[in-house]
């Protein structure tokens, strides 16, 4: 049995980004990978120069073409046709560091973790970091499963031991645009309930203008309440019980300040998804202004949560003209 199998979604996927992803999991270990690529309803070009890439690469990979499902849907779909010992879910259009990933394959190999995190860049399409998150100190560390959940971001910033994963009984969440990524990894985590994390810097996301993320389509203004809402389905009280602050935090970061602030950047500060959204927090969380995680949250992003759950809409769309002027204040708020 190999080591580790690759899962990597693709839809109409350009083959310049496809080719660099597969390119940088050429590694010493490369014996130990399975790639398994899941073409998920892409048009005849795309899937053809995804095959034309397949056959130059000297990796082991397994291809399939499926109906149109999303990109939880193909990794759950890549999921079953996975054999390694641990899998690890990459976008397509993202890379890893060659180097990095056979360390962390030895570390893999010699440990048997349940889940390993690992450190994570953001890029641009040209390779300049915007961002870096070095969010773990050590080579090889157990994690508090309290502090992992604060930053399980994505499915593709750790790698999962398929058994674990499969008797974890989590659903990869499906039917939304946005969110969709924080909330199935933060089931898996709370549900599985173990950890460990290395400060390699595995992963590089690559930020597109355009990307769904960059302009979510209107449909998808209370995406992340759904999936929140999918998420906490699929938890047991008990878990809930116990993480309870730190699901309360993800509901404020996410549902109520991320999305809240989405919804003035990209729909006009539409009062209906506003209110629908600050209505879901109150009715799940109507004790989040006594949060932990909130009390120690910087000045500027303090002002920025009492003004959103307070309704002030115009004020924030006035600050979001200003933010130009005034980056200190709004550093590190993602607004």
């Amino acid at each position: 049995m190999k080591t580790l199998s690759v899962i990597i979604p693709t839809y109409n996927t350009s083959k310049e980004y496809f080719s660099k992803c597969l390119a940088s999991l050429v590694c010493e270990q490369a014996g130990e990978i399975e790639i398994v690529v899941i073409d998920d309803g892409s048009m005849e070009q795309y899937s053809s120069e995804i095959k034309q890439e397949i056959e130059k690469s000297p990796l082991d990979i397994y291809y399939c073409k499926k109906k149109n499902g999303g990109q939880n849907s193909a990794r759950e779909y890549g999921l079953v046709k996975a054999t390694a010992q641990y899998v690890f879910f990459m976008d397509a259009d993202d890379y890893v560091d060659t180097v990095a990933l056979d360390t962390v394959i030895s570390l893999l190999k010699d440990n048997y973790p349940d889940i390993l995190a690992f450190n994570y860049d953001v890029r641009t399409p040209d390779g300049e970091i915007l961002e870096k998150y070095d969010r773990w100190k050590k080579k090889y560390d157990k994690v508090d499963v309290h502090k992992g959940l604060l930053y399980s971001d994505s499915l593709c910033l750790q790698i999962y031991k398929k058994d674990v994963l499969c008797k974890s009984r989590i659903h990869l969440i499906q039917g939304v645009r946005i969110g969709e990524d924080m909330a199935s990894a933060t089931a898996i985590l709370a549900a599985v309930g173990t950890e460990h994390a290395t400060n390699e810097c595995l992963y590089h996301y690559v930020k597109h203008p355009g990307s769904t993320l960059s302009n979510p389509p209107k449909e998808s203004a209370l995406d992340m309440v759904r999936a929140f809402d999918a998420m906490l389905e699929q938890l047991d009280t008990s878990i809930q019980e116990k993480y309870h602050m730190e699901l309360e935090w993800l509901a404020i970061l996410h549902v109520l300040y991320y999305n809240i602030n989405r919804i003035l950047k990209s729909f006009d500060g539409n009062k209906k998804f506003i209110k629908e959204t600050q209505d879901w927090m109150e009715k799940k969380y109507p004790d989040w202004k006594n949060n932990s995680y909130l009390k120690t949250e910087p000045i500027a992003k303090k002002i920025l949560f009492i003004m959103t759950v307070n309704g002030h809409v115009l004020l924030l769309q006035s600050l979001y003209q200003m933010k130009k002027g005034s980056e200190d204040l709004f550093k590190g708020t993602n607004v």
